[in-house]
């Protein structure tokens, strides 16, 4: 990537509101809020964090040969340049994209929103428009790609706005046409998608989610809905701004009363602008017609799940919005190889089915045993744990669900970090009121002996799920992460049982 540089009175004068109290003339290298990681060039903005308040940290940042940029006033060393912007969450945002040229503005850019389905629907849709001639780079909580993906070690779905807006500047220096953007509630709240430049705002659905953070189920939707203001606010690129909505999900008629210049609905259910008909399984995933006013077209997705054909027609959407024609977006949708950790088959000639998927919530998980259940001949087994960066996701929840829809379950260990393993799965363990442990659920905080456990106790014509951990590569504990993949596991396990075809090699 080219090496940037701007003179902070120019950078300043890129972002509205934003005012110059000295050193115009710095020139700045890099927007930055660690201020453990300011060098000399740098412009560090000062952002109230959840735990920290970046102004703390300011006059450090200075001493270290920074400029800064606050919210409020406060001391600072001599001749330090600084500058006062009105929102300091937003104006980092809007500073990286500045110093980046405003790539956002090159691109088509999607964001996709929801409480479920947002990673697989974002990879959807930047393969669908890939395959139809409109290259398209994507930042998702798996993977962020600029034409070649790597891992998202960042640990958020959504990155800090200067990572967003550097992979944005990528994608448009790889010639990249378009980007497809996941975008979390927190991160509509905290201003990590400043920016961005949104021409369609898509929504899979909105459940309650994240209630550790935000202060209820309004402030959740609220967050969500900020998506629709921030794409009918943006730069105008030659696109209709548009709202793509689930009109089967109970957020359809609040989405829907947010002003925006266009909307193009989908559904499974209900009539809509994209509808899917004649859903039927089809080897371990499941083909469907999907119809258009004017036109329809076969579609076979690799995906099983009749969320996953919802998560398609989001994607659909997406890129029929952006003037691709039906039978290329089904193409589209019929050559996707499929996400890992999202509802992952493993088949190493057991005798029954194992999936792996992400599901840490207790919506998400819900939702995935309830297609799987349709899924089994069988009983259906489940292996999760309440992970303690999910403080939100409702662990008892989580036992509900399993209680409700699994015939066997293994409450286990999920990303504990400093909160303890046993009361973690206390938590759970009391919403699955009605089962008995010991007959229909186990507690193994060692998660190498629930999977192995779950293997151990399925029969031929069962389905069993592992759930939480999906596509990471590493377990949070008190001391740090430690390597874990999940697949990997079971893998290993199926061949110590004896239950897989070949021993590995």
């Amino acid at each position: 990537m080219l090496s940037l540089a701007m003179r902070l009175s120019l950078l300043s004068a890129g972002v509205r509101g934003t005012a110059v109290l000295a050193g115009g003339d710095f020139d700045v290298r890099r927007v930055v809020q660690d201020s453990r990681l300011v060098k000399p060039g740098d412009l560090f903005v000062a952002v109230r964090g959840l735990r920290a308040n970046g102004h703390d940290f300011a006059a450090a940042a200075a001493a270290s040969g920074a400029a800064v940029a606050l919210q409020r006033p406060m001391p600072l060393p001599p001749g330090t340049p600084q500058i006062r912007l009105t929102d300091t969450r937003w104006g980092l945002g809007e500073l990286a994209a500045v110093l980046h040229g405003r790539p956002a503005r090159r691109l088509k850019v999607i964001g996709v929103t929801g409480s479920a389905g947002k990673t697989t629907t974002t990879h959807l849709t930047a393969h669908v428009l890939g395959s139809a001639g409109l290259p398209a780079g994507y930042l998702s909580t798996v993977a962020n790609s600029a034409g070649t993906a790597r891992d998202n070690e960042s640990g958020q779905t959504t990155m800090d706005s200067p990572d967003v807006q550097a992979w944005l500047a990528l994608m448009v220096e790889q010639g990249m046409a378009a980007a497809v953007i996941e975008v979390s509630s927190h991160a509509l709240d905290q201003g990590r998608v400043a920016g961005c430049e949104f021409d369609v705002a898509a929504f899979t659905n909105v459940g309650c989610d994240h209630l550790e953070y935000h202060s209820g189920p309004e402030a959740y939707l609220r967050a969500k809905a900020r998506l629709i203001e921030l794409c009918a606010s943006a730069a105008d690129k030659g696109v209709p701004k548009t709202a793509v909505l689930n009109h089967d999900d109970g957020s359809y008629e609040p989405l829907a009363a947010i002003p925006v210049a266009g909307r193009l609905t989908y559904g499974i259910d209900r009539e809509a602008d994209l509808r899917a008909l004649d859903l039927a399984p089809a080897n371990g995933g499941v083909c469907f017609r999907m119809v258009i006013p004017a036109a329809s077209a076969d579609v076979r997705l690799s995906l099983p799940g009749r969320f996953n054909v919802s998560n398609a027609l989001c994607a659909a959407a997406c890129g029929l919005t952006l003037g691709l024609p039906l039978e290329r977006v089904a193409a589209g949708l019929s050559s996707f190889p499929g996400l890992r950790g999202r509802l992952e088959r493993i088949d190493l000639g057991q005798p029954f089915s194992v999936y792996v998927d992400f599901a840490h919530s207790a919506v998400a998980l819900a939702g995935v045993l309830e297609e799987l259940r349709f899924r089994t001949t069988g009983r259906l087994l489940a292996v999760f744990g309440a992970s303690a960066r999910s403080g939100g996701h409702d662990p008892a929840g989580m036992g509900r669900a399993a209680a409700r829809n699994a015939d066997f379950f293994v409450i286990t260990t999920d990303d504990p970090l400093a909160a303890d393993p046993a009361k973690l799965a206390r938590q759970v363990e009391a919403g699955a009121q009605g089962r008995d442990r010991g007959r229909d659920y186990e507690v193994v905080l060692d998660r190498r002996s629930a999977i192995r456990l779950a293997l151990e106790r399925a029969r031929p014509g069962d389905v069993v799920l592992l759930a939480g951990k999906g596509h990471e590569r590493t377990m949070m504990l008190a001391d740090g992460p430690v390597p874990w993949d999940e697949r990997g596991e079971a893998e290993q396990a199926l061949h110590e049982l004896g239950l897989a075809a070949a021993q590995p090699q």
